[in-house]
């Protein structure tokens, strides 16, 4: 019976070495997040934050308060677009790398937390991130120039 009970003890051990976090290939970067200007918005601010793993992936966590209270945000990595050359948030590019981690609801205060992992590659045109209302209209309290 003890014989069982340490192999399953080792057998447990083993396994747990195998999920193990994905090493760090680059260093961590802050962004922080520039308030839009939008009505109905209490001065949001907040930072994004990613780093590259090993793999080819890019972990990257938002922390944004003062947006609506109990409203779903979506955030993405965009590329330059043609609508404005001199402010990368206002020039409307495309979308790249798709969703950062998928739709959050801000809590009571409007403080809202996004993580996600996107390939590095996908994300080689990316010029900012911006976290947006998941509406018709999309309006966008924050951006972050890369």
């Amino acid at each position: 019976m003890k014989k069982r009970a340490l192999l399953a003890l080792i057998g447990t051990v083993a396994l747990a070495s195998c999920n193990q976090a994905p090493d760090v290939s680059g260093k961590s970067v802050t962004k922080t997040f520039t308030d839009q200007k939008l009505t109905g918005y209490n001065a949001p601010s907040g930072t994004a934050v990613f780093v590259d793993l090993t793999g080819g992936d890019r972990r990257t966590t938002l922390t944004v308060k003062g947006l609506k209270p109990n409203t779903d945000y979506l955030a993405h990595y965009h590329a330059m677009g043609a609508a404005s050359t001199t402010d990368v948030c206002k020039s409307n590019g495309a979308v790249v790398g798709g969703m950062i981690g998928m739709t959050t609801k801000s809590n009571a205060s409007g403080d809202l937390t996004i993580k996600g992992f996107q390939m590095t590659a996908d994300l080689k045109d990316a010029k900012y991130i911006n976290v947006h209302e998941n509406v018709a209209g999309l309006p966008v309290p924050v951006c972050a120039p890369l």
